[in-house]
């Protein structure tokens, strides 16, 4: 039995993984790892293939794409009957646009760094969020290792994804893409339900995360920790367009959360329903739609990581 299964996403990044693969695999071999691997055909594939590769013996599950790519892997991990998850060790080694998951849990961004922490096999055990929602009106689940965002969260990454079917990928894709849609955006009214605790808000952005960063490097969520069984939210309010603009700078370090619009909590339960539909993403994978509800599930993940 072979220990490893590589899950190879080709088109991540503009191709870049099916372009730097014979590398990776190269080393791999050389650093003696005795291993199977498929690429990916499309949109949920890497979650079939987790779930085949789970059936037939493996434990250890390495992705080579993206935080997407990644989210597809823990999903399939999560919706599996064949093996407890907590038997089962998740690597990546990032190709893709992002790659914000692995920036929390330290694993580097070159592909040669991030093999040398899966050889060295230090072992993370992280939280899952799990978010219910709706997609033409019909109640759907999905597991996350990073962050969930809505309203003009989920507005600037579904233009994103859309960048990204057209090979127009990377931080920058991402930041035109938020100004952009900023233009034509407007907060919604939806109510927000805090471990019980609710309150009716027109709300301009908001992110559920357990790991701190996202679109490509921006700390949405900066006191994450993600094995301290809570979720970290932070709620922006009606805030002004042109101050958007002017602290853009801020969301890179994290110091936006000062500003009087910004309110932050941590919390195991929220809940947010809205007359109006309000969109989802989770680890950069557009999703549904409102009503929403997450919860955390504590230390359930295990990770190759660096930390």
């Amino acid at each position: 039995m072979k220990e490893y299964f590589f899950i190879v996403n080709p088109h991540s990044s503009g191709s870049k993984a099916k372009r730097i693969w014979p590398l990776i695999k190269d080393i791999i071999e050389k650093e003696r790892f005795t291993f199977d691997y498929k690429f990916t055909e499309g949109r949920m594939h890497a979650y079939n293939l987790t779930i085949e590769a789970i059936k037939n013996g493996y434990k250890n599950i390495i992705g080579v794409g993206g935080d997407g790519t990644m989210n597809e892997i823990i999903n399939g991990i999560f919706n599996q009957n064949y093996k407890n998850s907590r038997e089962i060790v998740v690597g990546i080694i990032p190709t893709g646009t992002g790659n914000d998951w692995g920036k929390t849990i330290g694993i580097p961004n070159d592909y040669i760094q991030a093999i040398k922490i899966i050889k060295e096999g230090k072992i993370i055990v992280q939280d899952i969020g799990k978010v219910e929602y709706y997609n033409n009106n019909e109640r759907e689940e999905r597991y996350f290792a990073n962050i969930a965002g809505m309203f003009f969260d989920a507005e600037v990454t579904k233009n994103t994804n859309i960048s990204k079917d057209k090979n127009k990928s990377g931080a920058f894709s991402y930041l035109l893409n938020l100004l952009t849609t900023l233009y034509k955006y407007k907060s919604q009214k939806a109510k927000i339900i805090i471990d019980d605790k609710a309150t009716n808000v027109n709300v301009f952005s908001m992110a559920v995360g357990i790991c701190k960063y996202s679109g490509g490097g921006m700390m949405m969520v900066p006191s994450a920790i993600p094995d301290d069984g809570y979720f970290d939210i932070t709620l922006i309010e009606n805030i002004p367009k042109l101050q958007v603009i002017k602290n853009i700078k801020k969301i890179f370090d994290g110091s936006f959360i000062q500003l009087k619009w910004v309110k932050q909590f941590k919390a195991k339960k929220v809940e947010i329903k809205s007359k109006e539909k309000i969109y989802l993403e989770v680890d950069g994978e557009s999703l549904g739609h409102s009503p929403f509800k997450f919860i955390i599930l504590k230390k359930v993940l295990n990770v190759f990581g660096g930390e």
